[in-house]
């Protein structure tokens, strides 16, 4: 019996990478259909409906556990990616306190919650960040630690997925240091590189949103990278999974424990 083909949900899908996500499995040939979630009154929400089709849907539930959980349910998602995170600059704008707290950590939280209500687990498919460990330093990265946690201990079948430095000219948002770090960051890291440091190269070399939604896809659908995290070298290499279809109760994906 042929498995269903694959459902996305995606979180923060108004965002860099989330949007591109959208697109990506939007255009994968066996994905049935792909919701896309704006958070209501987000600046930028309008702007994905420009992505709405017969497969790509836009929704704007509330962020709160009882709406989310009858949204996922009426979806059913086999894959649900979280790709949600803000700014320091962009909370500020918005009056969000402790924004990584808040946003990465506390979302995902939510997210977890609404999903563990449905009948059928579905994937979590969560952008992480490299450098997220028990020993992280700075609120992001120790807020990103937390959160691959709590996808970790929440007993739904996951992907964690860490990324570079995320930019380059498609991004919107002007952010003037992470610029700054790109330019000099890359072509030392290219030089070495070329003397043999390739996992060096390709773990921290800097990210723009297609390649990290590629890779986010690609990873999302093999069951190879079932319950563990894909490093951003391992992300961004094209050949590594040969796509698998994803069904319910099998060696791809296991029920909840």
């Amino acid at each position: 019996m042929e498995p269903p083909d694959p459902v996305a949900f995606v979180f923060g899908a108004t965002g860099y990478v989330g949007r591109a996500v959208v697109e990506v499995a939007a255009r994968t040939a066996d994905v049935a259909r792909v919701t896309a979630h704006a958070r209501p009154g987000s600046p930028r929400a309008d702007h994905l409906e420009a992505l709405a089709s017969d497969r790509v849907i836009v929704d704007r539930t509330p962020l709160e556990a009882g709406p989310l959980s009858a949204a996922l349910k009426a979806s059913n998602p086999s894959h649900v990616f979280v790709c949600h995170g803000t700014t320091a600059h962009r909370a500020r704008l918005e009056d969000i306190q402790a924004p990584y707290l808040t946003v990465d950590l506390g979302l995902t939280r939510l997210v977890l919650e609404a999903a563990e209500a449905l009948e059928t687990p579905p994937r979590i498919v969560y952008l992480s960040a490299v450098g997220a460990s028990p020993r992280a330093r700075g609120a992001y990265l120790s807020a990103r630690w937390q959160a691959e946690e709590a996808v970790r201990s929440s007993g739904l079948p996951f992907t964690i997925c860490r990324a570079p430095l995320l930019g380059g000219p498609d991004r919107g948002e002007s952010r003037p240091l992470e610029t700054a770090a790109r330019i000099v960051a890359d072509p030392l890291l290219a030089a070495l590189g070329a003397v043999g440091l390739t996992r060096l190269r390709d773990r921290l070399s800097s990210m723009d949103a297609t390649e990290a939604a590629e890779g986010l896809v690609r990873s999302a659908f093999h069951y190879m990278t079932i319950n563990r995290v894909v490093e951003s070298d391992e992300l961004r290499r094209v050949g590594v999974y040969e796509r698998e279809r994803w069904a319910p109760e099998s060696r791809r994906d296991t029920p909840r424990h």
